[in-house]
This record gives C-alpha cells, structure tokens and sequence, in this order.
C-alpha cells in the first residue's frame, strides 16, 4: 500500500513542481523582455546609455537572484564569462580598452588627421578622386576607430576642405557616413558587434578577413561606383586659386605634435596589425590573446611617446567609460535573455521559418540583424542574436559552415546602421549643423536606406555563391545582360529611347540627392 502512495503521488508533486517551474521562468521572461524593451526605447530618447544598462540590468539581477534562485556567480559569469567559454566577454572588454588606449594615444598625436590631409592633397582638389579619397578615409578610418570618433575626425576636416575649396560639403559628408558602416566590417576587431560574435565564435583576424573583409572591400568598390553614378552631374569643380591654397598653403605638419610621435604612433598601428595576422591563432588562442596584444602595445606606444602625467591623464579621460558601463549592463540583460529561454525560444522561430535551409537561415539572419539595428543599437541587437545564431550554428557540420552564420549576422549589424538616420548618423548631422553647414534628414535617410538595400543585395548575392555557384553565376549573368543592354541604349539608342533613359536617371538622382 505504501508503494501505491507514493507511486500514485510522486507524479503529481512532479508535475505541481513542473508547473510552477514553467510559470516562474514565464513571469521571469516576461520581466527581462519588458525590461529589455524600455531599455531600447530610453537609449533611442536618447537617455545616458550607461545608465539605462545599468538600471535594466539591475532589475534583470533581482529576477534571476529572487525569482529563478541563482547565486550572485551567475552574475560574474555574465559580465564576464566562465571557463566553457574562455571568459569571452572578459577577452572582449579587455581588447575594446586596449584599442582605445591606441587610438586615442595617436588621436591626440594627430595621427589620423595627418594621414587625411595628405590623402586630401593627393586628389588636387578634383571632385571625384576627393570623394574617393575621402570615403577610402572613412572606410580605413572606421576599420581601426570606432564610427563615432571616425565622423569626429573626418567630418569637421571635410567641411574646412570644402571652404577652401569653395564647394558644397553635402555630397562629400553622405557618402563618407553610410561608407563608415562598411568599414566595420573589414576586420574583426573593427566594430563592437564583431569583437563581440568573433571571441564568441573563436574567429581569428586573417579568417574574418579573407571570408568576409575582402567581401567588405569588393562592397566598398561597388558602393563608390554608386556614388559617383549618383553624384557625378552634381559636385561643383572648385577654382585653380583654391587648388592651390589647399595644395601649397595647407601644412599637413600643423595637425601634428612631433614627427618622433607620429613615427611611433604609426610604429604602433603596424605591429598591431602585423600582430593579428602572423601570430598563428592556436598561439594567440592559447597563450596570447589579441586583447593582451592590443593592450601590450598600448603600453610600448605609451612608453615610447613618453607622455608625462597630465597628458596620460587627459588621454584616459577621453576614453568612452560609458561604452563600458553600457556593454557590462547589456551582458547582464541579454545574459538573463538566455538563461530564462527567450534567445532559445527565438532561435526554434529562426529554425522553424528556414525549415533547416542554411543558405535560407543565413539570409534571415543577415536581413533580420540589419533592420533590428537600423531602429536599436547594434549592440544589444548582436548580443540578443549571438546565443541564437549560436543554437542554430551549433547544428551544422563543419566549422566553415558555422562561421557563415556569425558573418551574416557580422554584416547585418554593421551595415543595418544606415537604414535609417538614427544612432551614430545622429552626429554627422549635429556636426554638419554646428559648422553651419546642416544637412536634411530626409536627403541623409533616402540615401542611406537605398544604398544599403543595394549593399544587402551583394551581401545576398555572395551567399548565393557560396552556397550555390551556378545560381549565383547566373543571377550575376542576367544583372550584366541587362546592365549591357541599359548602357546599349543609352549610348546608341533611338533618340527617344535615350531621352527617356535619361529623364529616369535625373529622376531617381534627384530624389536622392535634393
């Protein structure tokens, strides 16, 4: 009889324990999402960042202490990572702060704008080759800097470029903010969202780069033949007395405090990079992570350019504490995301929907990142998606296979930025205003939206070639084919034809640009 008891009531306390489990992790769900959205919906009001993490993190912390009875460890292991995971968010904060101290040790050097200058003189004041040179600036510039330091850098220097010369800055300072997106895309370590997915996906620099850097580049060449289709009727040709103060009278040595402190900072850049790609990732996996080599040579250029205190000082302080504040609460609030199921949740939707087509999921993935950050900021959308392209990559065979997903949702953050005139486009604008040379909102959203659809497509037509060739070779056929005829027409056309041609082309270049 007492055997029966407790067969005949073990199941119903298990299933009372069951239930309750489920209702708690529902109601623990349900507070991190909401505490999630508010935390989106304060940074777009454009509250402090900083603050916002933190608080919402906070709250996340009473959740899973209280209510699903974690210890405070699993709040350590969030902010910083544990052993399964090499401590990656730990790796990840500590290569963002070793980047910051060289790239604002040679901000302060006058590194960067010494290299624009030069770049300027190099187009000889000729509108084209300026637009080039100054988007190549902003591509390089936005590989190694943040985005926001980038248009702090180029922005103000394009619009004294543009009074000299006497012309308008507008073509020039658009074409340079939707070029800076793609630039953090060029190597791992450009953007926050890739130092973030690559030391979670365990990808080195020379393999982001060569599978998806070079792609960045290929983009980057089509965008500029964009913009120049675009712009081309409209750049004003400035006056040969202009050229010439820009060529002869503008001193690229003012920009910058010595020549021994820019050979080093210079110095610096190099072995950084040079480090990152010949150090076999076993070895910097192992023994030498590229966060210790970024901030070992933080160290050796700070040495070296032998800043007293005050400067050293002055350097820290310039450093973005409330990028690290945000990311820390981020952590905790999207770590709280996965441990109450939410990010696995999602990702059986994102396996559901692809029907487990990889080349479809990619795309989803891609698509999907791209319009989240286009309205939030790229960072806690990469971190919301990285568990969940994670769930999904975790299925596949090879490693190769499972890097595509974390490089498709590397382009969809980076480049999604642009869909509409929020974030860091904010500030393009504010500095275009502040040197009395504002730019419309409309003009900036019209451009930016169109030309990243126009860089997704690439992005989509690559993955159809890596999944597919002859797919992607014959869609890359029928877009020549119709290209070739379009330019047939135009050139050798019935005068008809030709006139219509060119009404579409000034149409679609005038709503754009005006």
């Amino acid at each position: 009889m007492t055997t029966i008891h407790i067969f005949l009531n073990d199941p119903i306390q298990i299933l009372s324990s069951k239930e309750n489990k489920v209702i708690g992790i529902l109601e623990s769900a349900l507070i991190i999402i909401f505490v999630f959205i508010c935390v989106i919906f304060f940074i777009l009001a454009e509250k402090n960042r900083a603050i916002v993490a933190i608080s919402g993190a906070l709250v996340t912390y009473f959740v899973i202490t209280f209510i699903e009875g974690h210890s405070f460890s699993i709040i350590v292991e969030l902010l910083f990572g544990s052993t399964s995971d090499q401590y990656v968010n730990l790796h990840s904060l500590m290569l963002i702060i070793g980047m910051m101290f060289i790239v604002q040790i040679s901000d302060e050097i006058g590194t960067f704008q010494f290299l624009a200058v030069i770049a300027i003189k190099m187009s000889r004041g000729k509108p084209i080759p300026l637009m080039i040179i100054l988007c190549i600036l902003s591509f390089l510039f936005s590989s190694i800097l943040n985005n926001i330091l980038t248009v702090m850098i180029l922005i103000p220097l394009t619009i004294t470029v543009s009074r000299v010369l006497n012309v308008s800055p507008t073509p020039y300072i658009l074409t340079q903010a939707v070029v800076v997106n793609i630039g953090g895309t060029l190597f791992s370590i450009s953007s926050i969202p890739n130092i973030l997915i690559t030391q979670e996906a365990s990808i080195s620099l020379p393999t982001y780069f060569f599978e998806i850097g070079f792609f960045s580049i290929i983009t980057f060449v089509f965008t500029i033949l964009f913009f120049i289709l675009l712009y081309k009727n409209d750049l004003s040709i400035p006056k040969d007395k202009a050229i010439n103060i820009l060529l002869y009278d503008f001193d690229i040595w003012n920009v910058v405090q010595s020549p021994r402190l820019l050979y080093a900072s210079l110095g610096a850049l190099v072995l950084l990079m040079f480090s990152f790609f010949i150090v076999p990732y076993s070895f910097l996996k192992e023994y030498l992570s590229p966060d210790i080599i970024a901030l070992s040579i933080a160290m050796i250029l700070t040495i070296i350019s032998r800043l007293d205190t005050q400067e050293i000082s002055t350097i820290i302080k310039k450093f973005d504490y409330e990028l690290i504040f945000y990311l820390l609460g981020i952590f905790i609030i999207t770590g709280g995301l996965e441990i109450v199921g939410v990010t696995d949740f999602l990702g059986d939707i994102f396996s559901n929907i692809g029907g487990g087509n990889e080349f479809f999921q990619l795309l989803l993935i891609m698509w999907a990142a791209a319009f989240s950050s286009s309205l939030v900021d790229n960072v806690p959308i990469t971190n919301v998606f990285i568990p969940i392209v994670d769930g999904i990559a975790g299925t596949t065979s090879t490693s190769t296979i499972r890097n595509r997903y974390f490089y498709s949702l590397s382009i969809g953050a980076n480049w999604g930025d642009n869909l509409t005139p929020l974030g860091d486009n904010i500030l393009v604008l504010n500095i275009a205003k502040e040197n009395n040379r504002p730019i419309n909102i409309t003009t900036f959203w019209k451009l930016g939206f169109i030309t990243t659809i126009y860089q997704l497509f690439l992005a989509t037509l690559f993955f159809t070639l890596l999944y597919n060739v002859i797919v992607g070779i014959l869609i890359i056929g029928i877009i020549g084919v119709i290209v070739g005829i379009f330019f047939i027409l135009a050139k050798r056309g019935s005068f008809g034809i030709q006139s219509r041609i060119d009404k579409g082309l000034f149409t679609f270049r005038n709503y754009i640009v005006t």
